[in-house]
């Protein structure tokens, strides 16, 4: 596919990357990305990324959440999360949605914490009756659960998830990496204890940086914590009083982001204000739908059974019978569109990946329809 994607570029064409990340960034976003990075002293950095901070709470849905962005990614971020937050010894429970949820449980495994993971049915939602049933039989520490997992297109429900694990005194811990800026969400209303999101999915900014909402709980729990920690670098705790600083004006140091990518961040941020939260999932709905229907039209089955658990802004489809994955995926590439193949194990091989997050047009959809068809018709 890369061979395709480098023919293409040598003809002066452009491939259509319909993919979960990084996606296409707006063109004031690459402007603030390919500026010349100021100093993090620059006293204009700092009041842009106390700005980026205020922005950011507004796109959380939080007047109160402490907000962090860092360097790092997902990954990092989710590392980040257990060592500063999950004592040693105590288990957490694991609500595995596809391969994201199932990355929370090693990470928690390797930080020496005891992981209770009960699966669910394939291309399904975590079951609330059954984490309500275990959260009351047992004292876990928390609940740690991904808002939309790209490998298999599955989207929970954070504010009911959230709201058991509140009542049984366990934390909620919310990679939403795939979610923010396609999905509702809303930190306070729905007592999330942690938000950790990113910047290169559906924001349409640049990697490089992890993001965090941590509720006063959190805080509270970085605070007071009375385990030793096993890293330096991913504690969580020293970035407090850095903020804190930032939001005043003032210059804080423990690790160094990359302050172009904090300025790309910045002024995704202020893009999704300015079009409005709610018009903005409303947008990633209306064009998931009519992806929906052109790929109902083509004869493609979608992997996820239960429409209300369907991402917004990645769809996985089941490849038809007697169709190679591989295949159509070089084909789709031929015409100019690349997609991801399936990333989920128990469906491998069977499925490919449609990522229609960020700043993607009514355009793109119809280009990409064309092109499955086209890729359909030389794979039969």
């Amino acid at each position: 596919m890369t061979q395709l994607v480098d023919q293409q570029a040598a003809r002066g064409t452009t491939p259509l990357p319909m993919v979960v990340g990084p996606t296409r960034m707006a063109p004031s976003v690459r402007q603030r990305l390919s500026a010349p990075a100021p100093p993090l002293t620059d006293a204009g950095f700092i009041s842009e990324f106390g700005d980026c901070l205020a922005r950011l709470g507004e796109v959380v849905g939080s007047d109160t959440a402490e907000l962090l962005v860092t360097p790092g990614s997902g990954t990092i971020g989710m590392e980040a999360i257990a060592a500063s937050l999950l004592r040693p010894g105590a288990p957490v429970l694991v609500a595995s949605t596809g391969v994201w949820a199932d990355r929370w449980r090693e990470i928690c495994l390797r930080q020496q914490v005891p992981v209770h993971a009960p699966r669910f049915a394939v291309g399904c939602p975590p079951e609330l009756e059954l984490l309500e049933e275990l959260l009351s039989r047992t004292q876990f520490q928390a609940v740690l659960v991904t808002q939309v997992d790209s490998s298999s297109g599955v989207r929970a429900d954070i504010a009911e998830i959230a709201a058991i694990a509140t009542q049984y005194d366990a934390l909620s811990l919310v990679d939403g990496v795939s979610a923010l800026g396609a999905e509702h969400v809303e930190v306070d209303e729905w007592g999330v204890d942690v938000y950790l999101a990113g910047p290169s999915k559906a924001l349409g900014a640049s990697a490089g940086l992890a993001i965090y909402a941590l509720s006063d709980r959190a805080v509270s729990r970085l605070r007071d914590r009375s385990w030793g920690m096993g890293t330096f670098a991913l504690d969580l705790a020293p970035w407090l009083p850095v903020m804190a600083a930032t939001r005043r004006g003032e210059f804080g140091y423990y690790q160094s982001p990359a302050s172009n990518l904090v300025l790309a961040l910045s002024e995704a941020l202020r893009l999704v204000l300015v079009e409005g939260r709610d018009v903005r999932v409303a947008r990633h709905e209306a064009l998931r739908d009519t992806l929906y229907a052109g790929l109902a039209a083509l004869g493609i089955g979608l992997f996820v059974p239960d429409e209300a658990a369907r991402a917004n802004g990645v769809t996985v489809c089941r490849v038809p019978p007697g169709v190679d994955e591989a295949a159509l995926l070089r084909e789709i590439a031929a015409e100019g569109v690349v997609l991801q193949a399936g990333t989920l194990p128990a469906v491998g091989g069977s499925t490919f990946r449609i990522g229609h997050m960020g700043n993607v047009t009514e355009t793109d959809i119809a280009t990409t329809l064309r092109a499955i068809e086209a890729g359909l018709a030389a794979c039969r």
